[in-house]
């Protein structure tokens, strides 16, 4: 025996839509990240109670594109008003270093590509902000669908 157990699992689409037959719709990206209120590629929702946040996120490069990529910014909150940068730590001779953490994934040339990557989690809200770098005249698209495991 052995592994991890979590009482409880949930699955939500964050950006885009899902169909009942399991259709993903995504939707298209902006080359900067954009307020929840501008667009749908920013969405809050609710972590707390959990301990695992699993994404999976389909990145459909835009027609005749080469070598783009999309970043994915992460940020809690424990008011969902005041929201607070996920860190990267590095540690050089005693001393951690703290930045403000980035995800990004690089595309397939012209087409589909999909990434799933968890995390840890303790905030009571999590906001997911996406955007897409490298493009010359044809926006890429996305679909994102969370796990969050726990309880």
């Amino acid at each position: 025996m052995g592994g991890l157990y979590f009482p409880q699992q949930i699955t939500q689409v964050l950006i885009g839509s899902k169909a009942t037959d399991g259709t993903r719709t995504s939707i298209e990206m902006e080359s900067t990240y954009q307020s929840e209120s501008a667009t749908e590629a920013t969405k809050t929702f609710t972590t707390g109670g959990y301990s695992l946040l699993n994404l999976d996120v389909l990145y459909t490069m835009g027609a005749a594109e080469t070598s783009n990529s999309i970043e994915i910014k992460l940020e809690g909150s424990p008011d969902r008003t005041n929201f607070y940068q996920y860190a990267n730590v590095s540690n050089s001779g005693g001393t951690s270093t703290l930045a403000a953490r980035e995800f990004t994934f690089v595309g397939t040339n012209g087409a589909a590509a999909s990434i799933s990557f968890g995390l840890d989690i303790f905030y009571k809200y999590t906001r997911v902000s996406i955007k897409e770098t490298g493009v010359s005249s044809n926006k890429g698209s996305v679909y994102v669908e969370a796990t969050l495991s726990g309880r």
